[in-house]
C-alpha cells in the first residue's frame, strides 16, 4: 500500500516516524497510513476543490480509488491503530461520496458547513399557497367522499399531483442552475446565492410533504374502492 499520493494537499507529522506525511495517504518514509485532517470536509476527503458543479465521472473515479486504498482488508495484518485509521478513512470516503453524488444533498451539506442549515418547518411558497390549499381541501374531501364523488376527486388529485411533481422538478432544475454561479462568485455573492438555494430547498421540502399526503390519500381511496 506504499506510494499512495496525497488526497487533501495537507501534510502532518507521521504518527509512526515523525516525518512530514500527506494527510489521508501513506507516509513516504515508513508507509504508515495517515488520517484525514481533523474537520476535513467532504470535498477535502475526495481531493476536490469546494465546488457545487461536479463531474460525476470524476467523482466516481475518486471514490472507487480511495475506497480501494483504505479498504480494511488491506490493513488486517497491520497494527490496531493503523486498522482504526483505515476504518475511519474508509467511513469518511463513503460519507463524502454519499453526500456529494446527489446535487440536493450536496447543497444541504454546503449550507450546513456554512452555518445556513435547512432545518426547521418548511413554509409553502407564496406563489403556490392558494393552489396547495385547494389540493389539501380536495384531499380532505376525498377522505370523506362516498362512492359517487370519489372518482372525480381522485382524478382531480391525480392531476394536482402531476402539477406538483412538475413544480418539484423545476425547483430542482433551478437549484442546479445556480451551481456554476456559486462556483465562480466571491464570498459576499456566494452568501446571497446560498440564501436563494436554501429557499429553493425549503420549497422542495414543502412540495415533497404535500406530494406524500396526496399520494397517501389516492392510495387509501383506491384501496377503499377495491
Amino acid at each position: 500500500m506504499g506510494g499512495a499520493t496525497a488526497t487533501t494537499g495537507q501534510t502532518a507529522r507521521c504518527r509512526g516516524c515523525g516525518a512530514e506525511a500527506p494527510a489521508g495517504a501513506t507516509c513516504p518514509a515508513c508507509g504508515r497510513l495517515q488520517p484525514f485532517p481533523p474537520g476535513a470536509d467532504h470535498w477535502t476527503v475526495l481531493g476536490l476543490d469546494r465546488r457545487l458543479d461536479l463531474d460525476r465521472t470524476d467523482l466516481e473515479r475518486r471514490f472507487h480509488a480511495l475506497n480501494r486504498r483504505f479498504h480494511p482488508d488491506y490493513f488486517r495484518l497491520q497494527a490496531p491503530d493503523e486498522q482504526a485509521v483505515s476504518l475511519e478513512n474508509s467511513a469518511a470516503v463513503n460519507a463524502a461520496y454519499r453526500a456529494l453524488r446527489d446535487p440536493v444533498a450536496r447543497v444541504e451539506y454546503l449550507l450546513e458547513r456554512s452555518g445556513l442549515g435547512t432545518a426547521g418547518q418548511a413554509r409553502p411558497p407564496a406563489d403556490l399557497f392558494e393552489e396547495i390549499m385547494e389540493v389539501q381541501e380536495a384531499r380532505e374531501e376525498l377522505e370523506l367522499a362516498g362512492p359517487e364523488a370519489a372518482p372525480g376527486l381522485r382524478a382531480r388529485l391525480a392531476d394536482a399531483r402531476r402539477e406538483l411533481e412538475d413544480r418539484q422538478a423545476r425547483t430542482e432544475t433551478e437549484l442546479t442552475r445556480l451551481f456554476p454561479a456559486w462556483d465562480a462568485a466571491g464570498d459576499e455573492e456566494r452568501r446571497g446565492l446560498l440564501g436563494r438555494m436554501r429557499d429553493l430547498l425549503a420549497t422542495r421540502a414543502y412540495l415533497r410533504t404535500v406530494l406524500r399526503d396526496v399520494t397517501g390519500a389516492l392510495e387509501a381511496s383506491g384501496a377503499r374502492a377495491d
